[in-house]
């Protein structure tokens, strides 16, 4: 109970009472008659067994959680991935309207927002490389909050993944062969794992990035990507059911290296005079590149004076079907997918390799990489280097050296 007492320095009452925590405290009543003073000492008693209660009342809906930190952590089994857990669920008590997302639907979320930022085909890609990981992490992970998935379950992930099997046609047509995934695959799909944890890190739903601790896997089954010859580029374009429309999209192709999605949209409106004037859509969205491409006589001689879409029958075919039949064409010219190389190296052509072609006939005429990396509108060139196959300019260069 509270006492009440005066200092000789004022006209007041003071109560002397214990506070909320056990202590013991003195609190002016602010008033000189004393039944008024007890009255309001009673109050500031009442006001502390009300605060201390509410004191009470909060640790039953906390205690739970704290207790096992307290008994982990003397165990030694409180981890990163626990306390995180832990923290969570505190947050949830503490603010109960908080949502709390899944590693799921926060990549799904993070691919809405990079379309904004990137092309369909790579948007394509990342959806992919999520349901890649759905498969290999489980649904279980991926339900739970990014802040709780772990590299161990990553590291498993990619071997299941590696393991998978995809159908190839083989070469009879008769039957489809299983084989697995190519580690180049799985390793593309980390990188999107990469991102998107570093995007939770930045959201605050989570604290570390165990997908950057997680080493990719060894791509020594990835197949090279080889350039056509300048007789295979001929047979294609000569072969008699190779169409008008074909003949002049391997020839474009070849002499631009321009990339499947924007030669098919190629129109009069991107050309100017005897050149190519064109924003790559793989790059364009990212920082508005615009490549310039001189154009050959055999491009201008097949262009001619066409107005509108140059390959209407083309541009109206998915991708998949475009690379289908250009496999046809280059199969009736009996040119070979897959070829071996020196130095027991396997390497494969698609019609992407028209691109490498481009870039290797012009690093075999000793074009600077700089002229070749510009026409081309690589990025970098370490993405370019990928690009240039130039035996006879290597020859070239070891010729100069000095006989001994």
């Amino acid at each position: 109970m509270a006492t009440l007492y005066k200092q000789p320095q004022s006209p007041f009452y003071y109560a002397r009472f214990f506070d909320a925590d056990g202590k013991r405290v003195s609190k002016s009543t602010g008033t000189t008659k004393k039944r008024e003073a007890e009255r309001i000492a009673a109050d500031f008693e009442t006001e502390e067994r009300k605060a201390k209660a509410s004191g009470r009342e909060l640790p039953k809906a906390f205690s739970s959680i704290i207790e096992a930190a307290a008994r982990e952590a003397a165990t030694g089994e409180l981890t990163l991935a626990r306390t995180e857990d832990l923290l969570r669920r505190l947050h949830q008590l503490a603010n109960p309207d908080v949502e709390i997302m899944s590693l799921g639907n926060f990549w799904r979320k993070w691919i809405t927002e990079q379309r904004l930022h990137v092309s369909a085909s790579t948007a394509t890609g990342y959806d992919n490389d999520l349901d890649l990981f759905t498969n290999a992490l489980g649904k279980r992970v991926m339900s739970a909050p990014p802040s709780e998935l772990t590299k161990e379950q990553i590291t498993a992930s990619l071997i299941k993944a590696r393991k998978a099997t995809t159908t190839t046609t083989t070469a009879s047509k008769k039957r489809k062969a299983p084989t697995n995934r190519r580690a180049t695959t799985v390793n593309k799909a980390l990188s999107s794992l990469r991102r998107v944890m570093e995007a939770a890190i930045t959201a605050k739903l989570a604290t570390s990035n165990p997908a950057k601790l997680t080493r990719a896997l060894c791509a020594d089954d990835s197949i090279l990507k080889a350039p056509f010859t300048q007789d295979e580029v001929r047979a294609m374009l000569d072969h008699p059911n190779t169409s008008d429309q074909w003949r002049g999209f391997i020839t474009i192709a070849a002499h631009t290296g321009l990339r499947m999605g924007d030669l098919a949209k190629l129109s009069d409106k991107h050309i100017d005079g005897t050149r190519i004037v064109i924003k790559p859509s793989k790059t364009s969205r990212k920082n508005g590149k615009v490549i310039t491409v001189p154009l050959t006589p055999p491009c201008i001689g097949w262009i001619g004076n066409r107005k509108g879409v140059f390959f209407p029958e083309i541009k109206a075919q998915r991708a998949s079907n475009i690379s289908n039949q250009f496999a046809a064409i280059r199969k009736r010219a009996g040119v070979e997918k897959d070829i071996d190389l020196p130095g027991d190296i396997r390497a494969s052509r698609t019609f992407h390799s028209l691109r490498h072609t481009f870039a290797s006939w012009l690093a075999e005429a000793d074009i600077h990489a700089d002229v070749r990396q510009k026409l081309t509108g690589h990025s970098s060139s370490k993405i370019h280097a990928r690009y240039t196959h130039h035996d006879e300019a290597l020859v070239r260069a070891v010729g100069t050296l000095p006989s001994l």
